[in-house]
């Protein structure tokens, strides 16, 4: 099954909701639903890419269709990848992705070849011809490790790993030139040292929390030479963007009030541009609850 989306004019904003955290309803979650909806307003997106943590706790279905609300209202499309804390409590991931799936403007669905996990999908960015330029992957980063005497968060399996390199050899037996963009919740542990190799745009105010285990996701992505940028969630108070062998390894910006974050830290989201003739270079910045604007940079891969 393929879904797919349209450059218009010759542009495609892409917005990063992460971390929103809905629970009960209450006032904290209703400053979340009113920054989602003056996120999307400001910026008018063509699409939205949620990473993860979008719910918690146990009424977390009945939220879920609350939380995406303002996607539905805006008509926007929009999809999805599972995190950490989705399914923790409530019910499982199964029936969380069943009404997503079912959600007006929802893009999502499950490649069934990806194996591990839920949710893993890729749709394509066509241009005037109907020619696929970019490629936008949603891939389900887990949990928690399985390997009990190691711990920590889950990783990228093998058969994911798989799914990727044929869906990428696949769109270039069809399209050739193409660029690519990886969406997911748990940052892969090359995020530590982007950060460490210095020069970074945005604020690193946590650890990474990423897996202790590394199953050579990244070395796949340079391997295949198609993807531009990886954006991952979860740390609420990191936004960085660096480059690590051509490659943009970024946060979002965490959206939801009812987690933890930072004194000062405002809460909001990261928009990314991106261009129907240029397959190699990107704009991104960070859109603030506020209403400004930060960490804007234009990115070239060669």
């Amino acid at each position: 099954m393929k879904k797919e989306l349209k450059f218009q004019n010759g542009r495609f904003k892409i917005m990063q909701l992460t971390d929103l955290h809905y629970v009960d309803g209450s006032s904290v979650d209703e400053k979340t639903i009113n920054l989602m909806r003056s996120l999307l307003a400001a910026e008018k997106p063509d699409f939205v890419m949620i990473t993860g943590d979008t719910v918690y706790g146990v009424d977390n279905l009945q939220g879920l269709e609350r939380v995406l609300k303002p996607l539905v209202e805006a008509e926007i499309p929009w999809s999805f990848v599972f995190g950490n804390h989705d399914a923790e409590e409530g019910v499982g991931k199964e029936v969380l992705f069943k009404k997503v799936m079912d959600m007006p403007g929802s893009m999502v669905f499950h490649a069934e070849d990806s194996g591990f996990g839920i949710g893993n999908h890729y749709l394509e960015i066509k241009n005037d011809n109907y020619e696929t330029e970019w490629v936008l992957f949603g891939v389900d980063s887990g949990s928690y490790n399985v390997l009990s005497d190691i711990g920590g968060y889950d990783y990228i399996r093998e058969e994911q790993i798989r799914w990727y390199r044929k869906a990428i050899k696949e769109l270039g037996v069809s399209y050739g030139d193409f660029a690519s963009l990886l969406f997911l919740h748990i940052p892969l542990p090359e995020y530590k040292e982007v950060w460490e190799r210095k020069g970074c745009i945005g604020n690193k105010l946590e650890e990474v929390c990423c897996p202790a285990v590394n199953s050579g996701f990244f070395t796949a992505l340079l391997e295949e030479g198609h993807t531009k940028g990886v954006f991952a969630g979860h740390d609420h108070i990191n936004d960085y963007i660096g480059n690590l062998h051509r490659i943009q390894l970024g946060y979002g910006r965490a959206t939801g009030y009812n987690t933890y974050g930072r004194e000062g830290f405002l809460r909001g989201a990261r928009v990314i541009l991106l261009e129907e003739k240029n397959k190699n270079c990107f704009e991104t910045y960070l859109r603030l609850e506020d209403g400004s604007i930060v960490s804007a940079v234009e990115i070239c891969t060669e």
